[in-house]
Order: C-alpha cells, then structure tokens, then sequence
C-alpha cells in the first residue's frame, strides 16, 4: 500500500507540472526570438527608488530657494510647519497641507485649526519641534535671519517671497515641485495670471497715485513703487508720487511723507490703509481735516479711498490677483473729468 501511495504522489506532482506549463503557454502571446547576441538585463538592474512618486519627482531633490539658497529636500515632505503666512497661501494654494501655522495665518478654517507655533517674527522652537516638521517654509525678507536659530531643528528651510506677480509665480511653482504638486501650482499660476490680464485691459490709467498709512502719532508714511501695495498699483499703470525716496520709519517698504510733500505731488489718487479695525477712524475721514492734505485733488474730489488692509498689506502672496481686482473696480468708480 505503501509503494502504490507514492506512485500516486509522483502522478499528481507530474499532472500539476503539466497543468502550470499549460497554463503558462495559453496566458501569454506567442514569444519572439532572442538573437543570440542579445543582451540580457543582468540581475542587478537598477529598480525605481522607492522614493519616486508618480509624476516623476524624485527624492532627493535639490532645489534654490528664493534666497539663493541651495536646499536638499531628502523625501516628500509630510510634515510641514509654514512659518510665514505668504508661506502657508502659496503651500495651500498648489494644493499642499501643513501641520503647523503662524498665528497670523488665519485664511481659512482649515488652517486656523492647525496648531500655532507662534508669531511671524518671534516661533517658538519648543512647539515647532513637537510637531516633528520634515519642513520649515519662511518669506525671504522678514524671516531670512531666522534660518540659523531654525536650523537647530534638522529639518530643511526654504525661503519664498512675494513683492511683486513674478514673486508669487515663482514661489508657487517652487512649492510645487517641492511637495510634488507641479501640475497643481502651474494651475494655480495660470488663474493667478488670466485674472490680472482680464483686470489690467479693463482697468489699467495712466493716473498719479500716493499710497498711506498712519501711525499712532498721525505721522503719515507713503508706499514706495517697490513695496507689496507699490506693485499692486503698478500693475495697473498708476504712477507712484513716492518714486524716489528712501525707506523710512516702521513700516517696510514706506518713507515718512510730510504734508508739504503731499501739496507738492497732488495725486490723482489716494489709496488709504488703516490697519486697525473699526471703531478705529478710518485715515480717510481724517484727511480732510490735515493741513497739506484737506485740499488735495484726490480728497476734494472723492478720490481718497480705503484699501483692504489684509489684501493689499498682511496677506502678500496669491490673493495678489483679488487686490489687483479690487484696486481695478475702486478706479472704476471714479470721475477723473477734471483731470486735464
């Protein structure tokens, strides 16, 4: 009994091999020849990194930020804490996420619900390094002295910026291919740009514009042409009356502009920010009653007008395109007739 079990062990197993060869015969098309002479792919060919995504990014991948810095990304990122709030616009605006935020990134719900790792200009490195970041983004020109207190953190930095639409383009499509969002932030450049188009043919006037804001004492200061607002009233041909001064006082990329100066270069417009929120008067309904300034063309004539302190000043980055359309309807709405 013994003998006739194996025999119909070894019957099966040779059944089996016969079934398999079968099998493998009739699941691929007929094989074509091999010369000879062919190279055969050795063993050891080189497999895709595991680190490769699907649309071809590859880690590690050594890009230079918008400070000229080279910076190694080792892996897709999936931690990352945006320390600036330009920063965070561009990172969700391409379609990325963040585990940590600034506390002046409040676009969103979505974002206001991420953990605070403190102020724009003062982190706490205790809370960022709970959050365990495999990247830190900052903007270029307010947080660029950060990046050695921040690299005690071991995790790479890139620095963005956004004073003007090429700005904001490129630190989009850094960003990108940063987290593997490349098709996602052309988009989001394209839109960024077919709006301002749209804007510009409707809008755009060869007027003088003087830019303002105030400080506590009722000094006044004037946006310069290189400034986040100076650009945005570039774009749509206004000449800024400020070209040509020297930065100065506490807010970046304005001068100290004095009542006489106003009278001197009695613009065609005045764009108004006043940062704090309402009950705070508004710069504007102080205007007519400041010597230098009550008599000018922009305030006789209705042309003084308030800007979006958020969208022309706090918020630099992609929402540069709804700035650039709210300047276009303000200037719509004026009568420049007795502008010869």
């Amino acid at each position: 009994m013994f003998a006739t079990r194996i025999r119909g062990i070894l019957l099966l197993g040779i059944l089996s091999i016969a079934v398999i060869a079968l099998m493998i015969g009739c699941s691929s098309e007929e094989p074509t020849a091999v010369p000879a002479t062919a190279t055969k792919v050795p063993a050891t060919a080189t497999k895709v990194p595991a680190t490769a995504t699907p649309t071809g990014v590859q880690y590690p991948l050594t890009i230079t930020d918008m400070m000229g810095r080279s910076v190694e990304i080792s892996a897709k990122p999936e931690r990352i804490v945006a320390i600036s709030p330009t920063a965070m616009e561009m990172l969700y605006e391409v379609g990325g996420k963040a585990v940590g935020r600034s506390s002046s990134a409040r676009f969103s719900e979505e974002v206001i619900a991420l953990p605070d790792v403190g102020g724009a200009y003062n982190p706490s490195i205790e809370t960022i390094v709970t959050l365990r970041p495999d990247l830190l983004l900052i903007e270029s020109l307010t947080q660029g002295h950060m990046t050695q207190m921040l690299g005690s953190l071991e995790a790479p930095i890139v620095a963005v910026r956004a004073t003007s639409v090429n700005d904001i383009n490129q630190g989009l499509s850094l960003i990108g291919k940063i987290v593997d969002l490349e098709d996602e932030s052309e988009a989001a450049i394209a839109e960024i740009d077919s709006r301002i188009k749209d804007t510009v043919a409707s809008s755009s006037m060869d007027k003088s514009v003087l830019i303002l804001i105030a400080d506590e004492e009722r000094n006044f200061y004037a946006a310069l042409p290189d400034s986040y607002p100076g650009a945005i009233a570039s774009i749509l041909g206004l000449s800024n009356v400020a070209d040509g001064m020297q930065a100065s006082g506490p807010y970046p990329g304005f001068t100290l502009y004095s009542p006489e100066q106003a009278v001197t270069s009695n613009p065609n417009v005045i764009l108004a920010i006043t940062p704090a929120p309402e009950p705070v008067p508004r710069l504007t309904s102080a205007l007519p009653f400041v010597p230098g300034f009550k008599d000018l063309d922009a305030v006789t004539y209705g042309r003084a007008v308030e800007i979006d302190p958020v969208v022309f000043l706090r918020a630099q980055g992609p929402r540069i395109a709804d700035a650039v359309e709210s300047l276009g309807s303000l200037l719509g709405n004026m009568d420049f007739s007795e502008v010869k």
